[in-house]
C-alpha cells in the first residue's frame, strides 16, 4: 500500500510516530479494503494508551446475520485483527478489539479499540523532542 500510495518516484516513508500511521489506516487501508475511510478517530480521554477507530456503517457486517442467542459476537473482529496485524507491522504493537456501539442512527456502528502498548508510548514521549 505504502509503494503504491505513494505520488512520487522515490522510496515511500515508513511511519516513526502513531499518530501518522494511525491517519493511514483511517484512510488508505479502510479505503483498499472497503472502498471508503473509516468514519472517526478518537483518543480516550481516560486512558492514554487507548484510540478509536469507528465505522458507522461497517461493510463486512452488512450481510451477516448474527443470532439473537449470540448478540455479543462482533463480526468485525476480522477487521480488528487486520488493524492489529498493520500495526505490528509498522512496529506500534498493540491489542486491538472490536465492539458493537450501536446508536439510533447508525445500529451497526463498530467501534475499534486499540490499546497500545507501553513501550509505543515510551517510544513517542522520546520522540516529542
Amino acid at each position: 500500500m505504502s509503494w503504491r500510495n505513494e505520488s512520487s518516484s522515490k522510496a515511500p516513508k515508513r511511519e516513526i510516530r502513531f499518530l501518522p500511521a494511525l491517519m493511514s489506516i483511517h484512510t488508505q487501508l479502510w479505503r483498499a479494503v472497503f472502498g471508503k475511510p473509516a468514519d472517526a478517530i478518537e483518543k480516550s480521554v481516560e486512558n492514554a494508551d487507548e484510540y478509536m477507530i469507528i465505522d458507522n456503517d461497517p461493510p463486512i457486517t452488512r450481510n451477516i446475520s448474527v443470532p439473537r442467542d449470540m448478540s455479543q459476537l462482533s463480526c468485525s473482529s476480522f477487521t480488528a485483527g487486520v488493524v492489529e496485524a498493520v500495526l505490528d507491522g509498522l512496529g506500534f504493537p498493540a491489542r486491538v478489539t472490536a465492539h458493537n456501539t450501536p446508536t439510533e442512527q447508525y445500529p451497526g456502528r463498530t467501534t475499534i479499540l486499540i490499546k497500545l502498548e507501553q513501550s509505543v508510548l515510551d517510544r513517542e514521549e522520546a520522540l516529542k523532542t
